[in-house]
């Protein structure tokens, strides 16, 4: 049983007058095998009573959560979780950077149970005063919502305070920046020569940058009409499985002539490493995915771009065409790599042209045609 008493030389009689605290001593659940902890309270020996007879009510009711559990660190409970999450690794380079940014100097150093719903709707209208985009603001989000929901499973929380709290909407149709073909040409003559082609497999066959750079010889296929997509080179410069996919999985895309040509082009120049990969790194065997980035950004600038324009943006300018031009979309979504059409739809279904046109221009031939047809003479 929970037991109240103060720690102090007063006597007993005189203890409800004395200014020292009141001190609740207990165990965790598991009788005599639970942790002995201590609660100090102020001169109220009711608030003291309360808490002891919640502690007692709730190890019956084996909902107890020790108040002590919940002084972690929510930067502690949010490395931890990191460590012992299994995601790909550019969603948990991703959590580390958004936890770094923004997470850690807004409640890093809060104990998780003193984390409020106040505190995360602040951090939200923080970032958005900060003019950041509602899915960063959504992957801040997602990692507090997380780190908060695995406290209460390991019994550190009774609550998430994770709960109705407003995010703003992600564009599901997002506005892509369509390049002139004389800039898509400058990006590819402004990058280092050797790394030229990769404007090409992400502008014609809707390569991840990951994936462009992950592209060996051994990847074109039927006779050089078809690439095989099979792995990915993460931010350390390290293969890995594709995005979504296990180790050995691939998806084969069209291949087309320019691409083709493009990488003879390079071989023929540049050649490849010694097990057949495109593209050399310049400290690592295979391209450090960052240093890709930062050239590229220097190459967009230098043709006229935004900085808005970035490599994936040459993905969504695939997909775009191929959709402007009527290709299904359950092709296009394969061809990306995406999990269900419903996340290329999201996407891209503003590109994908109207049914409305081309079904009144049928319906209008077959009456036409109908018209035409010499009559049958009733019977």
């Amino acid at each position: 049983m929970a037991r109240i008493f103060k720690r102090c030389p007063c006597p007993e009689q005189a203890q409800d007058r004395c200014p020292h605290p009141w001190v609740v001593r207990y165990r965790t659940a598991g009788g005599r095998a639970g942790r002995q902890r201590e609660q100090s309270f102020g001169r109220d020996r009711r608030e003291a009573a309360d808490f002891a007879l919640k502690v007692e009510h709730d190890k019956r009711a084996r909902v107890f959560i020790d108040p002590a559990a919940g002084q972690a660190l929510f930067r502690d409970a949010a490395a931890t979780w990191l460590d012992q999450h299994l995601g790909a690794e550019s969603s948990i380079a991703t959590y580390r950077s958004v936890l770094r940014a923004h997470i850690d100097p807004a409640i890093g150093g809060t104990p998780i149970g003193a984390i409020r719903r106040e505190d995360i709707k602040a951090l939200i209208a923080a970032m958005r005063r900060k003019g950041l985009s509602a899915s960063r603001i959504g992957c801040a989000y997602l990692v507090i919502s997380a780190v908060l929901a695995e406290a209460v499973r390991d019994r550190k929380l009774a609550e998430s305070p994770c709960t109705g709290i407003a995010l703003p909407g992600a564009a599901v149709s997002a506005d892509f920046i369509i390049p002139a073909p004389a800039q898509v040409e400058a990006v590819a003559a402004g990058l280092p020569t050797d790394w030229a082609v990769t404007v090409w497999l992400m502008h014609g066959c809707g390569l991840r940058v990951g994936e462009a750079l992950a592209v060996s010889l051994c990847c074109r296929i039927s006779g050089g009409t078809a690439l095989r997509v099979k792995e990915q080179v993460n931010p350390a410069a390290q293969l890995r499985p594709l995005k979504h996919r296990n180790a050995g999985e691939f998806r084969d895309v069209p291949l087309p002539q320019y691409v083709n040509e493009a990488i003879d082009k390079h071989v023929a120049g540049h050649g490849t490493t010694s097990d057949g990969y495109l593209f050399q790194g310049r400290k690592f065997k295979l391209v450090i995915r960052r240093t890709y980035q930062q050239a590229f950004q220097r190459a967009a600038a230098r043709a006229g771009l935004p900085p808005e324009f970035i490599p994936h943006s040459l993905r969504h300018l695939y997909a775009s065409v191929a959709l402007a031009e009527g290709i299904p979309t359950t092709e296009v979504s394969r061809w990306l790599g995406h999990t269900s059409i419903e996340v290329t739809h999201q996407i891209y279904g503003h590109l994908i042209p109207s049914s409305l046109d081309r079904a009144r221009t049928t319906l209008d031939a077959a009456y036409q045609e109908s018209l035409r047809q010499p009559r049958k003479p009733a019977s």
